[in-house]
């Protein structure tokens, strides 16, 4: 009730709507009109702010405790893909609660390294990652070492998690996400080929009041030779792997985001936001 409160009132306060409200146009303006579109975006901001009021609680959580909170279902998956002995690329996005999702794995023995960006306000940085570490997860900040750290660790035979699902405006990758060219980050899909690891997807949805079901499955990919074409092949896929879970619960991705802000060079169409 918190966090449906609270999203209701950030959607009225229209910060971020309309950013929202194009976004869900862009994915399902073919199939939703628009009182539905606005409805979903209700939906969108509900869900935000109760994946933000449950990440506050985690702070509360014995770290002995946290996996009473979800289900898992694959993890033979993922442990079968340890077993290659080559490390293992942990591809996720910004859907459902990613970050219980994180501490769930972590607490069941799957402690990872992970890829995150530094928030501006250092205190908000070190309290995200001081909940982050209490379960066994070990955050690699962006900087100029941080590609280093995260090849070092799948040397190391470690599990990278990582979430590229985000719009990334100077790798000049693009993505068909919902029919639409989506700038992403190539480290993902570089890291795991680089290594030959395996790549596993992990997603989660809400199953009821701080209540989740996670879900693990593998991507199989297969190389070419051709960097250039196996990078955008394996992006692709997982990218549309993602897209596919948030065709399900359309609601539960993080719409926030100005998703398709970057343009390809060719795109001539004016600014999605203005």
């Amino acid at each position: 009730p918190v966090g449906t409160g609270l999203g209701l009132f950030v959607y009225y306060l229209r910060i971020r709507r309309q950013v929202v409200i194009k976004n869900l146009t862009v994915a399902f303006g073919s199939e939703y009109n628009k009182k539905q579109l606005h409805s979903l975006a209700k939906d969108v901001f509900k869900n935000v702010a109760c994946v933000f009021v449950e990440f506050l609680y985690m702070s509360f959580i014995p770290p002995e405790k946290i996996t009473d909170f979800a289900d898992i279902e694959g993890l033979e998956i993922l442990e079968e893909a340890k077993k290659e002995d080559k490390g293992v690329v942990l591809a996720s996005g910004h859907f459902g609660n990613w970050e219980l999702m994180s501490a769930v794995l972590c607490a069941s023995g799957y402690p990872f390294y992970v890829y995150a960006g530094q928030q501006k306000n250092q205190l908000v940085d070190d309290i995200i990652n001081g909940i982050r570490t209490r379960f066994g997860q070990i955050t690699i900040s962006k900087s100029k070492t941080a590609p280093f750290e995260m090849l070092r660790a799948l040397k190391a035979k470690n599990i990278l998690g990582m979430a590229g699902d985000l719009n990334v405006p100077h790798d000049n990758l693009f993505v068909d996400f919902f029919s639409k060219k989506a700038a992403v980050g190539q480290g993902l899909a570089t890291y795991a080929l680089r290594c030959q690891t395996p790549l596993i997807f992990i997603w989660n949805v809400r199953t009821g009041p701080l209540k989740y079901s996670i879900h693990i499955e593998r991507l199989e990919y297969q190389t070419t030779g051709n960097s250039k074409k196996d990078v955008q092949d394996v992006t692709q896929m997982y990218i549309g792997a993602l897209e596919d879970r948030i065709r399900m619960y359309p609601d539960r991705y993080l719409w926030l985001n100005r998703r398709w802000k970057t343009r390809p060079a060719d795109d001539k169409s004016e600014n999605l936001y203005g």
